[in-house]
């Protein structure tokens, strides 16, 4: 079996947004703006990682605003990831806790005062902050920030397991790295992206809440079947493929066969959960508005799923390296 193998049996469609094109241009214009990348030779190595094509799969229901905010919220996230997944950030807690109070605080309050000269990965965050929350509801952007915080927090913790060197568990890892593969912040995004907010009765549901779980686990594990040797080469202990071979005592393939079945799984617990969802949904005393929110925020997660396999095919992110 080759890499692409691994993930083809998701049974969900792919589907990918029409105003795809119609965002492209803006977005690299954007990128440009806040100097997220550096010249023409970054800007084509960066198109080739396909953040544009990656939001507009996960995000097929939203308007073109907001497949625009979704594919700039891509784009950074990447360049923010890469502050610490290998680089200048990764060892250096001081300084990743001094970026990360600033952010966190934007998520908050997007219009809060900056205390210092803005870097471009701090004024970026701003922008997409600003624009997400535009027209959105108290509610929705404290229960936004509260899951941005839980992102930018996991990016701490992975500094200090980082620095200490001790191994880390498959459990704790995918603990953790349910807040570092920022699955929760990016299902808000869809929310604005659509123009629309699901209840706080949905947002609180066991199934709903096991079916975000499940998302980021498959996220996770297929961007863990991908990046392997591209984390290892780097020294990077957050993946799946080495925490299980260090536990197991095993060798690479018998590691990625072990991850497929885990994304095997969490896909038929995600299916089965979204079956008792959308019987729950069938019982509850919800307005249309309502409950179409909750089905489109559903559809959104299953969406996610199979986008990241999709764009896993695609991207040459990690493509080199595997």
């Amino acid at each position: 079996m080759q890499l692409e193998d691994f993930g083809s049996t998701i049974p969900f469609p792919s589907r990918i947004n029409p105003h795809l094109e119609e965002i492209r241009a803006g977005h690299e214009e954007w990128l440009r703006r806040h100097h997220l990348i550096s010249d023409d030779a970054d800007a084509e190595s960066f198109k080739e990682w396909k953040m544009v094509e990656l939001a507009a799969r996960a995000y097929p229901d939203a308007t073109a605003r907001g497949l625009r905010i979704a594919a700039d919220a891509m784009g950074w996230f990447f360049r923010f990831d890469d502050l610490f997944d290998g680089g200048p950030l990764a060892c250096d807690i001081t300084q990743a806790s001094t970026l990360i109070a600033v952010v966190t605080g934007i998520a908050e309050d997007p219009d809060s005062a900056p205390e210092t000269d803005e870097t471009p990965v701090i004024s970026a965050f701003r922008d997409i902050r600003r624009r997400s929350a535009r027209g959105m509801s108290a509610e929705w952007i404290a229960r936004s920030a509260d899951h941005w915080r839980g992102y930018f927090q996991g990016n701490l913790k992975e500094i200090v397991i980082r620095t200490a060197g001790a191994p880390i568990s498959l459990k704790k890892l995918i603990g953790l790295r349910r807040y570092t593969i920022a699955a929760a912040p990016s299902a808000d995004l869809n929310e604005c992206a659509c123009v629309f907010e699901i209840p706080e009765k949905v947002a609180q549901n066991p199934y709903f809440q096991g079916m975000e779980a499940d998302t980021a686990d498959a996220i996770i594990f297929v961007n863990d079947l991908w990046s392997a040797s591209k984390e290892e080469s780097v020294g990077e202990p957050f993946n799946a493929i080495s925490v299980i071979q260090d536990e197991a005592h095993c060798d690479r393939r018998t590691a990625q066969f072990t991850v497929a079945g885990l994304l095997d799984d969490c896909v038929r617990r995600f299916t089965h959960r979204k079956e008792c969802f959308e019987e729950w949904l069938g019982t509850q005393n919800l307005s249309e508005r309502e409950r179409s929110a909750a089905v489109h925020q559903a559809a959104h997660l299953q969406d996610w799923i199979r986008a990241n396999y999709d764009w896993s095919l695609e991207s040459s992110r990690y493509r080199a390296c595997s």
